[in-house]
């Protein structure tokens, strides 16, 4: 039998266990031996990530002596769990012999700038915007924004009730808020006190330490909920004639103003809700807001072209108190010239 080098490792595999990220370079020797009648030789070391570093005895290892692979892995940018493979190339009866390390990396901390990114004074908010989404008209909806006192002074949280509107209540909880303590603004959009619908926004606004007056942004849309019965006695928006108005060519800078004239084709009064313009080049102006079953109302739409040019189409959206046309789309299109 020919005389050959058999190496053999102590262990394949290494688990560093939990590593923190802003840790430092971990390292971790394994050991082998030449268990052949030949001296033994590394040839290469083989990562599978630039973030393990092999390292290795480079001469020859006599029969019956030990060697060394020392694997580093750099856990910086690397959060979560690592499996890395360390392939070893050598002149054993094995040549190829595959080495894992493996681990946790625990994230470093997150600054208190991302993690609470908005400043009111000394007070840090997770946010400064307190969107509700979708809620029923009528009901009530909650949202909290998350707050940190990273001060070395207590900051008191408040509502500036002269300037509230009625339908938004704000309490802070704790409402003294210690140095290093994390709290909670709750925010309460109560819809039975406001009388408007589909897209709102409003500034609910709070006081810090008692005299610095800011800022919430609020966000909702308010919609109504019907019934069977609702749709059975509902009112109907029907638009005489088209739905649309074409304005044909517009001279650039000038104003083009058009009436769109409905009826209330259904069986109980008919109620303008809202109406949705995503452009600011156009107004618009309920001339009746409510219509008896059987009576006409009209809606008064300005294009002002200023700053236009080219073919221009706008949608509105109607919102009324209908349960079977609770919107009704409306286009207004035509050519700015200059």
């Amino acid at each position: 039998m020919l005389a050959q080098p058999v190496i053999k490792f102590d262990t394949l595999e290494y688990d560093f266990g939990e590593v923190r990220e802003l840790g430092g370079i971990v390292q971790y020797r394994f050991v082998y031996q030449n268990t052949g009648d030949k001296p033994l030789i590394i040839n290469t070391v083989h990562t599978s990530c630039g973030c393990t570093s092999p390292a290795w005895s480079k001469e020859p290892v006599l029969p019956s002596k030990s060697g060394y692979i020392d694997v580093s892995f750099d856990p910086r940018d690397r959060p979560g769990a690592f499996t890395k493979s360390i392939v070893v190339d050598c002149n054993a009866t094995e040549k190829s012999i595959t080495l894992y390390i493996t681990g946790n990396v625990m994230p470093r901390p997150e600054p208190l700038s991302s993690s609470y990114p908005y400043e009111m004074m000394d007070l840090r908010l997770k946010a400064t915007t307190v969107n509700f989404g979708k809620v029923i008209a009528g009901q009530s909806a909650s949202k909290e924004i998350e707050v940190i006192n990273p001060s070395k002074a207590n900051i008191v949280i408040s509502p500036y009730t002269q300037n509230m509107p009625p339908c938004m209540q704000i309490t802070a909880k704790p409402s003294i808020l210690k140095p290093g303590e994390k709290g909670v603004i709750k925010c309460v959009l109560n819809t039975a006190k406001l009388d408007e619908y589909d897209m709102i926004q409003f500034d609910a606004p709070i006081l810090i330490n008692e005299s610095a007056n800011y800022d919430l942004h609020v966000k909702a849309i308010v919609y109504e909920q019907f019934t069977e019965k609702d749709k059975k006695n509902a009112p109907i928006m029907t638009i005489d004639g088209a739905a649309f108005t074409d304005f044909g060519e517009i001279p650039a800078g000038e104003v083009r103003i058009c009436r769109i004239n409905y009826k209330n084709t259904g069986s109980s009064p008919l109620k303008i809700r809202a109406i949705r313009n995503a452009c600011d080049c156009i107004s618009v102006r309920t001339d009746t807001p409510e219509v008896a079953p059987g009576e006409s109302g009209s809606i008064t739409v300005v294009f002002n072209s200023e700053g236009r040019s080219g073919k221009q189409e706008r949608y509105l959206t109607i919102i009324t108190n209908s349960a079977v046309s609770q919107q009704v789309m409306y286009k207004v299109k035509g050519n700015v010239v200059k």
